[in-house]
């Protein structure tokens, strides 16, 4: 014991400055850990981790459109850490610490110890307050842990297990194959006329050890008899999601001409390969034109998406940190290095990415651990519809009767009662602990797509739920449920925006 506690002495006592990062970071994350339930994507994550943690099945008993990563970790994690939102930033916060430290190891390979120290606490400071939404669980931000340990076992020539890891990162969401795709691309440049087979089978091994566990996955799902479900759901929804904010002239037209200086890159590069072979030279390709490579790849992959949510430009960050510590560190490189970050940035702007500033999020935070906010008015600080989804959801887990000694003698629901929410609030699933009525748990799922709508509807009139929440005005049509509930519900109440639905009694037949 007293030798492992002199290791680990030592340990803190060599790597001082990164210690302190990470308690630094622990600080300015910590007001996350007491965030209530108010980002969209988050209650999505964690209502369909809830529902696999019961037993259901991805695409087939709910559904979102991402690769399937994200939801069983959050299965996972409300299982073994408790059904609350704490369990899930905590696991955040947990993740984000060990990737900055993978980070460091990575930027230390690359560079010296004290540029490497900078390019993290550059990443921490970016990725870990509402400017970029850091304090959010988000695909985004677990996807740098695996991508940076891909690159590092990659750089140690374990290009299998590397693969691996890219793929991890292709699970928790579809662009992780951009990173993936940078450093097939550099490990491809390494090619010349004495090192052909080598460089063709460690792009094999890359190759191979990403298509494993997705192979699983496919495996997986085709056992429970959803390969289709999976596969339509995971990747093909996808085009009619990323073409609703990329169309010009075609469909995702858009992502043709963001792919620009993509393709200009490339070509570049391939220019200068075919020059060094001609020569019979080495490739000549180091450290620093992988990170421009991977700068470009990974921005490309944060506006795939064609929307300009602030958590999407995380996936960017790594590379723009290690480009500019490198540009400063190494002035031959500080001209192509700032002339690159110079136009990530203004390409950011122009694309509509804008930093989240929230000034009173630290000082609402202080004053409700201090208990000058109580926790409804902490929470309606972030935005009035968490708080009106914490109300409906207390509502729903509440008394409906109590008895003459003030007892609950009926409880409004139970476990075994289904709610449908006629919203973009997924959030009351989880806060209220029911089971959607249907597998399509956000309206946004469902819109402009009336064969959803017709699925929808049919599980909601056999699942036949106790409560049925519409928000108003509505946000689209859909005539089934108008039709369902003038004839099997009543309206109960209204509560700010949300008009609450019982069923008849009868109807329960």
């Amino acid at each position: 014991m007293e030798r492992f506690l002199a290791q680990a002495t030592k340990l803190v006592l060599t790597n001082k400055i990164l210690v302190i990062t990470l308690m630094v970071t622990f600080f300015v994350r910590l007001p996350s850990l007491f965030e209530p339930l108010w980002y969209g994507d988050e209650a999505i994550y964690l209502t369909i981790g809830q529902k696999l943690a019961r037993g259901g099945l991805m695409y087939v008993d709910i559904f979102d459109h991402k690769t399937p990563g994200i939801y069983y970790l959050a299965a996972v994690t409300l299982k073994v850490l408790g059904e609350s939102i704490w369990s899930f930033r905590f696991l955040l916060m947990i993740w984000v610490l060990v990737s900055l430290v993978v980070f460091y190891l990575l930027a230390k390979k690359m560079f010296n110890k004290k540029a490497a120290l900078w390019a993290v606490i550059l990443l921490s400071v970016l990725t870990s307050t509402p400017l970029i939404e850091g304090n959010s669980v988000n695909s985004e931000i677990l996807m740098i842990l695996p991508i940076t340990l891909g690159i590092l076992v990659g750089l140690n020539k374990k290009f299998f297990l590397s693969g691996i890891f890219f793929s991890l990162a292709f699970l928790l969401k579809f662009p992780g194959v951009f990173d993936f795709a940078a450093f097939f691309v550099f490990a491809a440049l390494a090619i010349n006329k004495n090192t052909i087979v080598p460089t063709l089978k460690n792009l094999l091994g890359l190759t191979a050890g990403f298509l494993l566990p997705i192979i699983l996955t496919i495996v997986y799902f085709t056992a429970k008899g959803a390969l289709g479900t999976y596969v339509y759901s995971a990747f093909f929804f996808n085009i009619a999601y990323t073409s609703y904010h990329n169309h010009f002239i075609i469909e995702n037209g858009l992502l043709i001409v963001k792919a620009a200086p993509l393709v200009t890159l490339l070509i570049y590069f391939l220019v200068r390969l075919y020059s060094r072979l001609k020569e019979q030279k080495e490739s000549g390709f180091g450290l620093y034109e992988f990170l421009i490579i991977w700068l470009v790849f990974s921005f490309y992959g944060a506006t795939f998406g064609g929307r300009p949510y602030e958590h999407y430009i995380i996936q960017a960050v790594p590379a723009f940190s290690l480009v500019g510590v490198a540009s400063f560190y190494r002035k031959s490189l500080a001209k192509i290095g700032a002339a690159a970050i110079t136009v990530i940035v203004i390409l950011t702007l122009l694309l509509g990415f804008q930093p989240f500033i929230t000034p009173s999020y630290y000082p609402n935070f202080f004053r409700y651990l201090s208990g000058k906010f109580t926790f409804e008015q902490y929470t309606a600080g972030f935005n009035w519809h968490a708080a009106t989804n914490y109300a409906l959801a207390t509502f729903l887990k509440g008394c409906e009767k109590f008895n003459q000694g003030g007892n609950c003698e009926r409880w409004r629901t139970s476990k075994e009662d289904k709610l449908y929410v006629f919203s973009n609030q997924p959030g009351i699933y989880f806060l209220s602990g029911l089971d959607p009525a249907s597998r399509y748990i956000t309206f946004f799922h469902i819109a402009g797509d009336e064969k959803a709508k017709k699925e929808t509807f049919t599980e909601v009139r056999q699942s036949k739920p106790k409560y049925i929440l519409v928000e108003t005005p509505h946000l689209g049509p859909f005539p089934d449920l108008e039709k369902l509930l003038s004839s099997r519900y009543n309206l109960f109440a209204f509560y700010e925006d949300t008009a609450i639905y019982q069923i008849i009694p009868s109807s329960t037949n």
